[in-house]
């Protein structure tokens, strides 16, 4: 019994140890991308600044509450008070549960460890460095290293659940119609496109996790699933069924429910995403998977799989789910979502790219989507909430467009930014662990300020063992400077001035577990 206690004390004693380290760790990590820098809000969420109100949701690992940022007074300005949410993630809770259930395998544990530092870089980073206008960007990311947790205000839209169960509740049950419904899913794909591009897949597609502004944009949010399929081994090791049940793909249901091994499971890619918008459609027709008596099981992406059964045949003899697929407004629909959604082959299924060019999406969008947007704002939001009982901002900045990017102000004035998308970029990184140079640290790799090239070559340094995850963002904003001094320098030789077309800098990086005096050397120019 005596020994008992004594290995419990000591593994709680290796606990906290762990959750003082890696609480450092992450606000010295995290420092770089506290807030947006194109629309600044307060840094501290103490109750002078936020006034909390509702619990949205909760969870074992979190919660998102509904808060108004308070109003600033300049002079004789007044700012009225913004809308948002704050969102905690307990990181904590989380260690602890790496601790316990890795049951004292040091090697359990750090492979645990990895598997969440990713997680929580993943989400972090799109929130805060990927722009695109159907793109859910963070205001504020702060870190409690007391209580190792993370806060992030955001920007507080309709969630896309909220209004489909309001317009059921409005409309008697009927189907949204499909202009709406396509609409909604132009610019859905619109996100995933951008992301998908990189070889990002976001894994838990679903309508809690869509937003629209008053504005009729639509933002694709919570990112805490999310994947970087960086190489062969990282797609072939994607296979973790994340999301809700009822909208993953064949994959990952059977991984979910039959498989019984890990070599039994099936990977998965950037198609899973596709199925979850096909099952996005299926959801505001027949409100799918509420709705019993339209006789669809909320496993049919299994049934279908196992029995090797399109969609057409799955959905024959159910009739009221024909009729309201139609009643939608186009009978095409069916085969829209059989042919290039629902489909169990992944690799027959479209492309974000592919739904954006298909004949429905054109024939009930517009060409303009600004008249997407406008349409949205009249026909689904004023009509679901006219008075605008939540307070929502309509013209928040960069929630209906990119209005900017995270480049300096003055890139905007004579058009550098146009350059600096055009222009491609190399560097080249050493990094020091208490004054060693790392092995293989070396790197070398190139990069365009277009997409987000700049992190799938980070994050394949962090899977080649040459960085440790919570290096990216402290090696990215470095980047970025440089880069921008480079721009300014090329600006300055149009101009007959010398300037260089190389940049160098060395720099201090957070900790790591095993290290805690860590630098960087950085050379960035043109290529």
């Amino acid at each position: 019994m005596e020994q008992v206690k004594h290995g419990s004390r000591r593994s709680e004693g290796r606990g906290n140890e762990l959750r003082k380290s890696f609480g450092r760790i992450l606000s010295e990590a995290l420092k770089y991308v506290q807030f947006d820098a194109r629309d600044q809000w307060p840094l501290d969420l103490i109750a002078s600044n936020y006034a909390r109100g509702d619990v949205l949701s909760s969870g074992r690992y979190g919660q998102v509450v509904s808060a108004r940022a308070r109003p600033i007074t300049v002079g004789f300005t007044h700012v009225e008070p913004r809308a948002c949410v704050i969102k905690t993630c307990e990181i904590g809770a989380r260690l602890d549960a790496c601790v316990r259930d890795s049951r004292g395998d040091k090697q359990e544990l750090t492979l645990r460890l990895a598997k969440l530092t990713r997680r929580i870089i993943i989400e972090i980073y799109i929130l805060n460095r990927v722009r695109h206008s159907n793109i859910m960007h963070a205001h504020v990311t702060t870190v409690d290293e007391l209580s190792v947790s993370v806060h992030m205000v955001l920007p507080r839209f309709y969630a896309l659940d909220l209004l489909i169960n309001k317009y059921r509740r409005d409309k008697d049950g009927e189907p949204m119609p499909v202009r709406i419904i396509l609409m909604i899913i132009r610019q859905l794909c619109r996100a995933l496109e951008y992301l998908h591009a990189s070889n990002i897949v976001h894994s838990d597609i679903q309508p809690e996790n869509i937003y629209i502004t008053r504005g009729g944009t639509v933002k694709l949010g919570h990112f805490a699933c999310a994947r970087m399929l960086t190489s062969e081994k990282a797609a072939l090791e994607c296979r973790t069924p994340t999301g809700r049940e009822e909208f993953m793909c064949f994959e990952k249901q059977f991984n979910l429910r039959n498989a019984h091994t890990l070599d039994e499971c099936m990977p998965f890619t950037t198609a899973a995403d596709i199925w979850s918008v096909g099952v996005i459609v299926l959801h505001m027709v027949c409100y799918f998977p509420n709705e019993k008596w339209h006789r669809l099981p909320r496993n049919f992406a299994l049934q279908m799989g196992q029995q090797k059964m399109p969609f057409k045949w799955m959905v024959s003899e159910m009739v009221q789910l024909r009729v309201r697929l139609t009643q939608s407004g186009d009978e095409q629909l069916k085969k829209f979502l059989s042919d290039k959604l629902l489909n169990i082959d992944p690799e027959s299924r479209a492309t974000a790219q592919q739904v954006l060019d298909s004949s429905l999406i054109k024939k009930w969008c517009f060409s303009s989507l600004d008249e997407d947007k406008s349409y949205l704002v009249r026909k689904l939001i004023h009509e679901l909430d006219w008075p605008n009982r939540f307070k929502l901002e309509s013209d928040g900045f960069n929630y209906d467009a990119c209005e900017a990017k995270d480049i300096p102000a003055e890139f905007y004035w004579d058009d550098t930014w146009k350059e600096l998308e055009k222009r491609k970029f190399g560097f080249v990184l050493a990094v020091f662990d208490a004054g060693v140079k790392r092995d293989g640290s070396n790197i070398e790799q190139q990069f365009s300020h277009a997409d987000i090239s700049l992190f799938e070559v980070l994050l394949c340094g962090v899977e080649s063992g040459e960085l440790e995850m919570f290096d990216i963002f402290a090696i990215d904003q470095n980047i970025r400077n440089l880069c921008f001094t480079l721009m300014r320098g090329e600006n300055c030789r149009r101009n007959g001035s010398h300037s260089s077309s190389r940049e160098e800098i060395t720099f201090r990086l957070p900790p790591s577990l095993n290290c805690t005096d860590r630098m960087a050397h950085l050379e960035v120019f043109f290529v």
